[in-house]
C-alpha cells in the first residue's frame, strides 16, 4: 500500500483551508486519511490572541489594508509523526516538502530534492582545482 503525505482541501467556496493527511495514493483528495498531520491555511487572516484597535476598520477599508493590522497564515502540524510517516516510506508531495522545507521539517539535501527546490551546498573541497602546497 503506496503512502502518501499530501493535502486534503476543506472548507469553502474561495476559502480553501487544507489538512496535511498520511493517506492511501490511490484514494480521493478528500478520502478518508491513515492519519490527519497538520493543519495549513492559505489565507492571511486576523489570528486569536492579537490585539485590534478600536480604531480599526476590520470589515471596510481600514488600517489593515494598509498593514498596521498583521495578518497571519497559519500551519501546524505534528513533526514527529510526520517525521515517522517520512521514514516507514511514505511519499510526499511537492506542495507538502515545500511546506515542510519551509518549515524546517526538511533541511537539503534530501531525498525529495526537485529542480524547484534550493540547491544543495557546495562542497568544500572541489576536484576540478588540485591542491598546491607551498613550501618555503
Amino acid at each position: 500500500m503506496p503512502v502518501r503525505i499530501r493535502l486534503a482541501r476543506h472548507g469553502y467556496k474561495k476559502n480553501p483551508l487544507y489538512h496535511i493527511v498520511a493517506i492511501n495514493s490511490k484514494r480521493p483528495r478528500e478520502g478518508k486519511p491513515l492519519e490527519t498531520l497538520g493543519i495549513y491555511d492559505p489565507i492571511p487572516r486576523l489570528r486569536k490572541g492579537v490585539v485590534v484597535p478600536p480604531q480599526a476598520n476590520v470589515f471596510g477599508s481600514g488600517p489593515e489594508d494598509t498593514g498596521l493590522i498583521k495578518k497571519e497564515k497559519e500551519i501546524k502540524w505534528n513533526v514527529d509523526r510526520i517525521n515517522y510517516w517520512l521514514g516507514v516510506g511514505a511519499e510526499p508531495t511537492r506542495s507538502v516538502v515545500k511546506l515542510l522545507e519551509r518549515g524546517g521539517v526538511l533541511t537539503t539535501p534530501h531525498k525529495w530534492q526537485h529542480p524547484w527546490s534550493p540547491a544543495p551546498p557546495p562542497s568544500s573541497t572541489s576536484p576540478s582545482q588540485p591542491q598546491q602546497t607551498i613550501s618555503q
